[in-house]
């Protein structure tokens, strides 16, 4: 699951330089799925600091889970949430979790200034549900399919990434992010999204109400990627960059790791014990002989009229 999230994101990280901060500047509202890898790339070009988004959890330790875990339930004070952001060096963040609790970090950070990224509500319907909601929908409904991402996620976790231990709660992250319910609305995007495009639809306009409802106007920027550097720029009181606003799609490398994921599946339950029956049946098919040559006449009949006619 975690590479669903990093993918695309470290030639983005290349653009840090400055890792010291005095708290969050910019606070993204926006859902997932509305353009906010290419506002984090933005918002990094612009600040040349770090920009908080899901990829970080995955990527991250104990901590970096805990935080969340709490933040998402209401029991992080203003003090560790501003000692957590300043450990850690980010200047801005965007996406799910960091949106789940805008609310809360804007009054954290008074001075901040909030970003709801956007788009039609009938295609980021389309978009979430194609691509990171398949993956829940196998996850949830196959069991082999449950054993190969765990068998997956204890090697990539203890072994590869980083050598880290295995984190505490971390199999139980996504259900508490989709099960949340944010500000202004009565359920989390996990349940609307399963409850169909009419209302994931609603609940993105109910989203967006709500942002628009508890924040300023001169303290928010709606922003579609298609927008482009201007109107952020001009918001942040920042130069324009010399190049064209990031889009970065990831879509298709989602869908790439979802097929990867199949085929694992596949080789696993299926394609292996197939192929290991028949290469079984071809080593020992003298003995196999042997044994059916010592049934009973009336039960090998049956056998002949079907496999030998």
């Amino acid at each position: 699951m975690a590479r669903f999230f990093v993918s695309g994101s470290k030639k983005i990280d290349t653009e840090i330089v400055d890792t010291e901060n005095d708290g969050l500047l910019v606070i993204g509202a926006g859902l997932p799925r509305t353009g906010t890898l290419s506002m984090k790339a933005a918002l990094i070009k612009l600040f040349k600091g770090k920009c908080y988004h899901m990829t970080e959890v995955w990527q991250g330790d104990q901590e970096d889970l805990d935080i969340w875990m709490n933040g998402l339930k209401g029991l992080n004070s203003s003090e560790e949430w501003r000692d957590y952001f300043k450990k850690k060096g980010f200047v801005t963040g965007v996406d799910f979790p960091m949106s789940l609790c805008w609310k809360e970090l804007s009054q954290v950070y008074p001075d901040s200034k909030i970003i709801l990224t956007t788009r039609d509500p009938g295609t980021w319907y389309d978009s979430v549900f194609n691509s990171v909601w398949q993956f829940n929908l196998l996850l949830h409904n196959s069991w082999t399919f449950r054993s190969v991402i765990e068998s997956r996620r204890k090697i990539s976790i203890c072994c590869y990434m980083n050598k880290r231990p295995y984190r505490q709660l971390c199999e139980r992250w996504m259900d508490v992010v989709e099960e949340t319910v944010g500000t202004g609305m009565s359920i989390g995007i996990g349940p609307a999204i399963s409850a169909g495009p009419k209302a994931g639809k609603q609940f993105f306009k109910d989203w967006e109400a709500s942002v628009k409802a508890n924040i300023s106007p001169e303290r928010l920027l709606v922003h579609q990627a298609k927008d482009g550097w201007e109107p952020l720029c001009k918001f942040l009181g920042v130069p324009i960059p010399d190049e064209p606003y990031p889009r970065i799609n990831d879509t298709a490398s989602i869908q790439q790791d979802l097929r990867n994921l199949k085929l694992m599946h596949a080789a696993i339950f299926y394609i292996a014990p197939i192929s290991m029956s028949i290469l079984g049946g071809f080593l020992f098919k003298e003995r196999l002989f042997a044994v059916v040559r010592t049934l009973p006449e009336a039960f090998i009949s049956p056998l002949k009229s079907v496999f030998m006619k």
